[in-house]
Formats: C-alpha cells, structure tokens, sequence
C-alpha cells in the first residue's frame, strides 16, 4: 500500500545524499589546493562501481531483500562520509583516495538498487520518470542547501552527506518488501560470476548502447568533475548554478514517458546524445566571451541538462530494465552502472583528468579563458561520435514500450 509515495520519498533521499557529496568534490578539492587529484579521485570512484554493483545486485537477487541491501549499505557509508573532512583538511591525498574508493563501493550500488526497487513495483515507462525526478529534486534541494549555507566549497558538504546517509538507510527498511527473485535456484559459479546480467551482451543492440554510454561518459564527467571547478573561474558560484540544471531534469523527466511512447529509445537516446555535443561548445564558447555573453552560453549550458540527462542516461535505465529478464533485473541495473560509472567513470575520469591537467594551466581570467576554451572541445568531439554511431548502428526495434501492466 502507498507504495508510488514511498518509492518518491526513496529516490529523494538517494539523490540527496548523492548531492551532497558528489556535485561539488571538484570544488572542495579545489578549494583545499587539491585540483590536481579532481581526475584521480572520479578514477578512483571508477574502479570502485566496477567491483561492487554487479556482486550487490546478484545479492539481491538471490539472497537478501533489496531494500535491507541498501539500508546496510547506506549506514556504513554514512560513517566512511563522516571520516573523509579529516583527511582533506590535512591534505592526506592517499588517505582520501582509499576513503572515496570505499564510498564508492558503498553508495554507487545503492542507485542501481534503487533502480531495480521501482521496477519492482511500478510499470517503469508510465511511473519511472515520475519517480526518478523526485531524485532530481532531492539533487536540487542539497544543491540550495550547499550554495546557501555555503558549503559548497567545504569539507562540511561530506558531513551533511553523512547526517543524511544515516536518515537514509533508516528509512530504507520501510520501503515496499522487495525479496529476492531467484532466492530458491540452486546457486552455481555461474550466479557468483553473474553471467546471466553478462549475457545480455549477446544482443548486438544492448551492447552498442552500452559501447555508446560507455565512452559517452568521457564527456558527461568531463561536466560533472570540472563545471564545479570552471563556474568559479567566471566568476559564478557553482551549487547554486547547477540547481538551474536540475529544474530542466523535473521537466523533460515528467515528459520522458509520452516522449519515449511517441518517439522510441533510438530517436530519444540519439538527440539526448546531441545535446551534450551542443552542451560542451556552448560550454568552451564561455570561456572567452565578455560578460552579458559568457552569462548567456552558461545558462544555455545548463538549461539543456534536462534533455542530456534524462533522455539519455534515464531513458537508457528504462531500456536496460526492459531487455532484462525479470530473474536479473537488479544484476541488469548494476551492469549499467558498471559499464558507465565504473568503466566508463574511470576511463573518463583518466581522460579528462590527464586533458585538463595538460591543457588548463592558469588558475584565473584571462589566461584561463583560452585554456578552457580548448579543454571543453575535447567532450564535445567525443560527443558527437558517440551520436554518429548511434545513429548509424542502433536499430532496436523489439523493445516493447506500451505499458504491459498497471501500477500498485
């Protein structure tokens, strides 16, 4: 029962806790004299999603409930959070590399379960982007809270992560009952290795979307790592700027489900893809232009996150939910996001790291301008490949939208 109105609460607070540590880390870092480690600790973050969701998610579905998964989960990582101030502060760079890794193997499996709890539950086209946007609030509303009290370029962002990791896994023992799926199947090597989420590869199309997302997130964490350490360099606050970005999410996501019925993944994935192109030379554009401009190309930028984010990367959990068997679902979710924010996170954040290292010299205007003019041409070629060859590959036309069952 109020099963839709929990599930909202769930993914506000999993977005919340996201917010508070992981939109401004560049910043932080930056802030403390720590720049140079900005690509290291998303590599860092990388290796971590790569380890963990895919073994948390044959957990929950073989053994465990999904929802204890993430309660347990979230309160470990509330005391790891809670630790991390101490090692930025003294400028204890191995510290805070392994500290950040066990973050990430705590928190990055949390959102792929939170994935696989609403489609439990719901008719994922007709009430899933209904559901995530509420994560997209919760993102907005730590975001207000950050520039607010000004701890967007504080080492107090981890401690209201950490307070409101603990609210989190507490409420997540009240969520809908989620058990396993296949806790009565005899387990084999072929469970511990999860090659039934693995076999999904043998669809040529699943693999081309994930091959796109994949290399796609060179340009996404190229945003998510620097924008938080480009927006201070203009001159503008960047928590408080990104909540502009996040409104776009609330609503293209309440769009999404007519869009997707209407358009289909290839057209919706393929303009989503698009966009980051047009988001990335809007974004090097700013970085010598003169004032009333520069502000013009930033609020362009951050106005087309709700058709980068949600018809790309939203869209495609709806699609990896829909190729997966009902027995997998939750292995298929942590497949995604090993693929993007494990692989992908490490290998972009290696790219980028190494890119703006190289290219961004200067700390402040005008020498810096031209620098990251240069460094956010980089995201935007890698964009519009990705676009290209998901134009010319993707042709998945088995994925059945319409709704197949009504929601509880």
């Amino acid at each position: 029962m109020f099963k839709i109105p929990r599930l909202l609460v769930m993914m506000f607070l999993q977005y919340f806790v996201q917010g508070a540590w992981n939109m401004v880390i560049g910043a932080v870092l930056a802030a403390y004299g720590l720049k140079e480690i900005v690509g290291s600790t998303y590599s860092v973050l990388g290796i971590a999603t790569i380890i963990s969701p895919l073994f948390i998610g044959m957990i929950a579905d073989r053994f465990i409930a999904s929802q204890k998964v993430m309660g347990i989960l979230h309160i470990l990582n509330a005391v790891v959070l809670f630790l991390i101030p101490n090692f930025v502060e003294n400028g204890n760079i191995a510290g805070f590399l392994i500290m950040i890794f066990i973050v990430g193997l705590l928190f990055y499996p949390t959102t792929a379960l939170a994935n696989s709890v609403s489609f439990r539950h719901i008719d994922g086209v007709r009430w899933f982007p209904i559901i995530r946007v509420f994560g997209t609030i919760g993102f907005m509303i730590v975001g207000l809270i950050l520039g607010y009290t000004g701890f967007s370029s504080s080492i107090n962002s981890f401690l209201l992560a950490s307070g409101a990791s603990v609210v989190y896994g507490i409420y997540c023992f009240t969520l809908p009952n989620t058990p396993p799926t296949s806790k009565n199947k005899k387990f084999s090597l072929r469970d511990a290795m999860c090659l039934d989420a693995l076999s999904l590869f043998k669809d040529k199309y699943f693999t081309i979307f994930m091959l796109s997302t994949f290399i796609l997130m060179i340009t996404k964490t190229a945003y998510s790592a620097y924008l938080p350490v480009y927006l201070p360099v203009l001159g503008l606050e960047p928590a408080s700027m990104m909540q502009i970005a996040i409104a776009t999410e609330v609503l293209f996501m309440f769009l999404l489900s007519f869009l997707l019925g209407r358009f289909g993944f290839k057209k919706i994935i393929l303009f989503g893809a698009i966009c980051w192109v047009i988001r990335s030379l809007m974004l090097s554009l700013a970085a010598t232009a003169d004032g009333s401009t520069m502000f013009f190309y930033i609020i362009g930028t951050l106005l087309l996150q709700g058709v980068c984010w949600d018809f790309f990367f939203t869209a495609g959990d709806i699609y990896v939910d829909k190729k997966a068997g009902p027995e997998i679902k939750a292995q298929a979710q942590g497949l995604r996001f090993i693929v993007s924010n494990g692989f992908g996170v490490f290998m972009a954040a290696s790219v980028c790291g190494f890119i703006n290292n190289r290219v961004v010299t200067e700390k402040t205007l005008p020498n810096a301008g031209p620098q990251w003019q240069e460094f956010w041409i980089y995201p935007a070629v890698v964009a519009a490949i990705v676009a290209i060859g998901f134009w010319l590959l993707f042709k998945d036309k088995d994925v059945i939208i319409a709704p197949k069952e009504k929601s509880k």
